[in-house]
């Protein structure tokens, strides 16, 4: 192997160490095919760094290196600094560099080794033909497998000498279904033989993922721009001869077929398949995190779902919880954006809501998520988990589920007590006396006399009335509901009146509905749910429509709480007010 020898090795290392340290060396040169008397050019590249000396790089027989600048660039990935050569060849035949490695910042930096082939002028078939214009497409090695992100290669092949436009046309021929194509982007221009001719080759690459198993025929058309430089566009006013005096070259459209491939997208085998596979395809990275760890019954906990990788990770989904004796959980929501349906690589982020039901839940299960890797053409899994986390008992039940009862409790913790708020009367005497007072006294005194006895009952009532709450709570919680659900839905109007968000409307709805239903069944904190509400009002034999109405308010309730983002406007928050307000009321005509 050789090595870089050469006076300039030391301050390399010097200036290095004094730079910011690269991740990584890369070198490359193009063309590597050419004709004797064109030249190529080579880029060697220090990603990472700020600055580093000219490298001379060690004689070549039969080939003249000449460095030409140093360009530095500042990015969002980091600084890198290139320096760059041009090579003069100077006989035909292959033509070897390297391969070099020399030491930098206590690392070995391995160049790898670069052939040039290098043609004599005039070189042509022995048949003759030479076609100006061909195209090819490129296809994987290997047949891809379903849902794998693969790359489609178009190759526009040209003579040299043959000048192109920019602007190449895709004319059809893809598959119209099960596939999802990316946008094809220009890659690096190359020098290529094909079948003893050298061409110029244009390279346009779109990344692809098979979405249906089975054989595709893919047979494209371009239309690309051939320009002739004997040729000039003629001026159509003097704005034209502002910006191009001399009128610019004649470019030719021609349409170019494109030879038919079959590509075989492969099933992914079902042996090995794990219970929990839902159809990723590549290879990622799974993490969760609880947040927080320490909680009473009815508190909510957030499980961050994070989920990276390359493959078709638009398509993938991470675990996430289910509803268990221990704990409700939501649906996962995704916090970030969605990549794009044939992105190679990306991450997902997601949040869940998992709400305690004990206080004797310890832990939450280990998630685990499974993918196919095409690489190995073996199933892989990844868990997360188990998270320890420590649940109190609720002290009120505030917040236990989606539906909130607040505590209720009796004034001075007993029942009231009778005695100081009765008016006791005198007897009656055994005859009445006039005395001379005026009738109006007298219609007066006899109005007291017969009033006093249905105050008497009235207070009687009134006192059994409060004791009969007081010892029945159920009783007492049911006249309770129509006014704590009035209160609420007051608040709802109040907040979509001054245009609230939808959010603070929606808590104010949920909160009526749960104080409501708490109250009319007495059910202990944390208990209304709304399968035990739809199952209380089907055994009261309520109708389907209403049952349908009920399920359709928990289902948005739930969604807006934990599950979405959903914007809605004036009129559908509206419409929500309106709807839950009149199944509360048919409620009340409800014998529960």
């Amino acid at each position: 192997m050789k090595v870089f020898r050469f006076s300039l090795f030391a301050a390399l290392v010097c200036a290095l160490a004094l730079s910011a340290a690269a991740r990584d060396v890369t070198f490359d040169v193009q063309p590597r095919l050419l004709h004797l008397g064109e030249t190529a050019h080579a880029t060697l590249t220090f990603i990472g760094a700020r600055s580093v000396p000219q490298i001379q790089f060690p004689p070549v027989d039969g080939l003249q290196i000449t460095g030409t600048g140093q360009q530095v660039h500042f990015g969002t990935g980091g600084s890198q600094v290139s320096l760059t050569y041009t090579l003069f060849p100077q006989k035909t035949g292959p033509i070897t560099i390297g391969p070099y490695e020399f030491q930098w910042n206590g690392e070995t930096i391995r160049i790898p080794e670069v052939t040039l082939e290098v043609r004599p002028r005039g070189e042509a078939r022995a048949d003759g033909e030479q076609k100006m214009l061909l195209a090819r497409l490129e296809l994987p090695e290997q047949p891809p497998y379903l849902h794998q992100v693969f790359d489609l290669t178009l190759k526009l092949y040209a003579l040299p000498g043959v000048q192109l436009t920019q602007d190449v046309q895709l004319l059809g021929g893809l598959p119209e279904s099960g596939f999802v194509i990316g946008n094809f982007e220009e890659l690096q221009m190359t020098r290529e033989d094909l079948d003893g001719q050298l061409y110029t080759v244009r390279r346009f690459r779109a990344r692809a993922r098979g979405m249906t198993a089975g054989t595709f025929h893919i047979e494209p058309a371009l239309r690309v721009g051939v320009v002739d430089p004997n040729q000039r566009r003629q001026r159509r006013d003097i704005f034209d001869g502002f910006f191009d005096p001399f009128g610019g070259p004649v470019a030719t459209p021609v349409n170019l077929g494109v030879p038919g491939v079959d590509l075989t997208v492969r099933a992914i085998p079902s042996d090995g398949r794990p219970a929990d596979f839902a159809g990723a395809v590549g290879a990622f990275q799974f993490d969760a995190d609880v947040r927080p760890r320490e909680v009473s019954v009815g508190q909510p906990l957030t499980i961050t779902l994070r989920l990276q990788g390359s493959g078709n990770i638009a398509a993938a989904l991470p675990p996430s919880y289910r509803d268990s004796d221990g704990y409700k959980a939501y649906e996962a929501r995704q916090t970030g954006d969605t990549p794009e349906p044939a992105a190679e690589r990306g991450v997902k982020v997601f949040e869940q809501v998992v709400i305690p039901r004990s206080e004797s839940l310890r832990e939450l299960p280990a998630l685990q998520f499974s993918y196919f890797d095409p690489a190995t053409e073996q199933y892989q899994t990844i868990r997360a988990g188990p998270f320890p986390i420590t649940v109190h008992p609720s002290a009120t039940g505030a917040d236990s589920l989606m539906l909130q009862v607040p505590g209720q409790t009796i004034a001075g913790g007993g029942a009231l007590v009778l005695g100081s708020d009765i008016i006791y009367l005198k007897p009656a005497p055994a005859h009445w006396r006039k005395n001379g007072s005026s009738t109006a006294r007298q219609t007066i005194i006899l109005g007291a006399h017969v009033a006093a006895p249905l105050i008497l009952a009235g207070l009687l009532l009134v006192t059994r009335r409060r004791n009969r709450l007081a010892s029945n709570i159920a009783l007492a919680r049911r006249q309770k509901a129509p006014r704590s659900a009035r209160a609420k839905l007051n608040e709802a109007a109040r907040a979509l009146k001054t245009g609230g968000e939808a959010s603070a409307v929606f808590a104010a709805l949920t909160a009526a509905v749960a104080d409501y239903f708490g109250h009319r069944l007495n059910l202990p904190p944390g208990a209304v749910e709304p399968p035990l509400i739809l199952a209380r009002l089907q055994q009261a034999n309520a109708s389907e429509e209403i049952l349908n109405q009920w399920r359709e308010v928990f289902s948005i309730f739930e969604q807006v709480r934990y599950a979405s983002r959903d914007s809605f406007t004036p009129d559908a928050l509206r419409q929500w007010l309106d709807t839950t307000t009149s199944l509360l009321r048919q409620a009340e005509r409800i014998k529960l």
